[in-house]
């Protein structure tokens, strides 16, 4: 049986519906899309997962189907002593309008006619039903939250926002400022933020991460944005380190999405799928009152959503190299003008660029800016003079060498320019360390960055590497960690956008020598089974092609140093190990590196934990 509200109020009626009826499935739609009396299963298939018309002329805002729990029969008696069939009244809160019953037995549909303030009070839900209590809780929390990430997959996606945005001059901030003031904020609200924004090519994410965990240990309640997330969207808004829950994504979501829908000026007037996280990622910390925000730039700086923010007071720029060229630039100068481009009046500076240009041109942003000071960070081999922390270095690894001492500078000249008590009076960019910027090194937790996790038989080594700076690293850390151990060793890799995969395929040739290459799509399946959180960015056919491609690519480099080729194609994540799984022996151990996109690691992850999920 099906039953359809018009409601005004879409969280409102959400959370009294679940409350209502705990046994049933909700989809949601608003009232506006009543209005609408042409192709309504293509609309509708936007928003809901199941969709149902009910012959009237105006559609249904939730469509109620009963599960495991509630017979039809029981539901029907239930619904009968609390809803009056083709009468004038019905007892429900004043947040529904209209309500239309249908039944399988094919009863001719009945407008019920408005608002009663009168509560619906439910009897207690059986005994019997109650052992499964919390596991239904997570049930629904899960499938909630899934239709939240299936209608933020609805917008566009971050590729096409690119080609749009080489197509057309489009300024992301104009757009960004506007969508922010449709879902109820301000830039004056905005300020009540304190803000740590970070650009640059490589290794942002990674001095977010390590300046999140420095000013955690200070005991400072923390926020970070950042992308992309590997597993769940919910990565990429972390409130104390921690990932926000899918039960506060899902409520933040539905607020700031309705609202936006609401406002709309004409079909698809909505923000793209990034440009929706940093407005919902305001909205939570704001709601969270964190004391501190790391932002993490989306891509470039100058045009980045992000750049929003009015206020920021400290800068963090990382290491530079050539990346989206299309959008930024084509050479080095015109990317470390972009990246500059978070730089605001007043601003302190800091970067671990290298290249002479590149500073001179952030010095001349920094003028131009007007009162910005600029530093470069001291070398991290500086912090670490006597035995005891030179111990300390031996233990960190490679991302935290590289942007280390970014991340301790960022965090000392927020202190420095927010919590004085918390504060060292030592010179301003000197390299010292205290206890609490010890702690947040060694407890930093950023997955997908010289990450190695172990499955069964399998090593899996872990690193998101994308440009040749990166994949160099990555490199260096795989043949240190694998060359002298003998075991078989694998690579799985796949890039996506304008990357030039042959220049880090390459690379990573020159320090390991592979006894199976797979390139393949960031797919688990090549199947629809795939979760709303690794949603393509690219077409499943899109990728296999440039999977085939990066095979092709790795041939010609073996034709060039003459040495075998041993790579294959594979349609998807499972497929691929499922082959490693029956070419090689399970008692004997393999060295696994997954790269070139991070992407391609959250797939990973997930395939292995369906592979081994009964281990």
């Amino acid at each position: 049986m099906k039953i359809f509200f018009i409601v005004r109020n879409a969280g409102d009626a959400r959370s009294t519906l679940y409350s209502l009826f705990p046994g049933l499935e909700i989809g949601l739609m608003l009232k506006r899309h009543l209005k609408i009396k042409t192709n309504l299963s293509s609309m509708f298939s936007l928003h809901v997962r199941r969709v149902a018309y009910s012959g009237h002329e105006f559609s249904p805002l939730f469509t109620l189907q009963y599960q495991r729990g509630y017979s039809p029969h029981k539901l029907c008696k239930m619904l009968n002593k609390y809803f009056l069939y083709n009468s004038s009244q019905l007892k429900m809160f004043q947040t529904f309008e209209e309500c239309v019953f249908q039944t399988t037995q094919k009863l001719s549909c009945s407008t019920l006619m408005k608002k009663s303030n009168k509560q619906i009070i439910l009897q207690k839900t059986p005994n019997k039903y109650k052992n499964n209590e919390q596991k239904y809780i997570q049930y629904t929390e899960d499938q909630k939250y899934g239709e939240a990430v299936e209608t933020l997959n609805t917008l566009q996606t971050n590729a096409e926002t690119l080609r749009l945005s080489m197509k057309h001059n489009v300024n992301h901030l104009e757009d960004t400022h506007k969508y922010l003031l449709r879902s109820g904020l301000t830039l004056f609200d905005l300020k009540k933020l304190s803000y740590i924004h970070v650009s640059g090519t490589k290794g942002k994410g990674s001095t977010c991460a390590l300046t999140e965990s420095i000013l955690y240990a200070y005991g400072l309640k923390t926020g970070f944005y950042s992308s992309p997330h590997l597993v769940s969207v919910t990565e990429r808004i972390r409130v104390n380190g921690e990932p926000i829950s899918k039960e506060k994504f899902t409520r933040y979501f539905w607020k700031i999405y309705d609202k936006l829908q609401d406002a709309q000026d004409f079909e698809h007037d909505m923000p793209a799928y990034f440009k929706f996280l940093t407005i919902l990622a305001f909205h939570v910390f704001l709601e969270e009152r964190v004391d501190v925000v790391i932002l993490e730039v989306g891509i470039g700086g100058e045009l980045d959503c992000t750049n929003i923010v009015p206020n920021t007071k400290t800068v963090g720029i990382t290491s530079l190299g050539l990346e989206h060229t299309s959008l930024l630039g084509k050479t080095l100068n015109e990317i470390a003008w972009q990246k500059a481009g978070i730089i605001k009046p007043g601003s302190t500076v800091y970067t671990s660029v290298t290249q002479e240009d590149c500073i001179r041109i952030m010095r001349d942003r920094c003028r131009e800016k007007g009162g910005a000071h600029f530093h470069k960070v001291p070398d991290f081999e500086l912090y670490f003079q006597d035995e005891k922390d030179r111990e300390l270095k031996k233990s960190l690894n490679h991302v935290i060498l590289l942007n280390g001492s970014l991340a301790i500078q960022l965090a000392y000249d927020w202190l420095r320019q927010n919590r004085k008590d918390m504060s060292e009076r030592k010179e301003i960019n000197k390299a010292y360390l205290t206890k609490q910027v010890v702690e947040g090194l060694i407890n930093c937790h950023w997955p997908g960055r010289c990450q190695m996790i172990k499955y069964l038989n399998l090593n899996m080594h872990l690193d998101g590497a994308h440009t040749s700076e990166s994949m160099n690293i990555c490199g260096s850390w795989f043949s240190q960690s694998a060359n002298y151990s003998g075991n078989p060793k694998i690579l799985i890799f796949n890039t996506t956008g304008d990357r030039d995969s042959t220049t880090l395929l390459k690379i990573l040739k020159s320090f390991s020598d592979f006894d199976l290459v797979c390139f393949l799509p960031n797919v688990i399946t090549s199947a629809a089974s795939n979760t709303p959180d690794t949603q393509l960015i690219h077409a499943h056919i899109e990728q296999l092609e440039r999977a085939k491609m990066h095979a092709c690519n790795w041939e010609l480099l073996c034709l060039e140093d003459h040495t075998p080729n041993f790579a294959k194609v594979f349609p998807s994540l499972l497929s691929c190990f499922q082959y490693i799984q029956d070419e090689f022996d399970k008692s004997q151990q393999l060295d696994v590196l997954v790269t070139g996109s991070l992407h391609l690691l959250g797939a990973t992850i997930l395939s292995l934990n369906k592979l081994y999920k009964d281990v």
